[in-house]
């Protein structure tokens, strides 16, 4: 999944493990009009399944990037 995002690229991957909750997002973010990663965030918490994981890592991006981290 891919969204635009004041300014940013979000891409968010899944991965799966055997896990009771085995959907985790992986989180990407760059620049708009620019496919360098300036933050990967890899969340350990587990979702049962693999739409809930994506929307929980659109969220976080959103988040970190509303925190003003990207300017730092």
């Amino acid at each position: 999944m891919e969204q635009q995002y004041k300014g940013y690229t979000i891409r968010v991957t899944i991965k799966h493990d055997n896990s009771q909750f085995p959907w985790k997002p992986i989180c990407r973010i760059m620049y708009s009009g620019s496919r360098e990663i300036i933050k990967q965030l890899d969340w350990d918490h587990g979702y049962a399944l693999p739409d809930q994981a994506e929307k929980a890592g659109l969220l976080i991006s959103k988040k970190w990037i509303d925190a003003g981290k990207p300017n730092l």
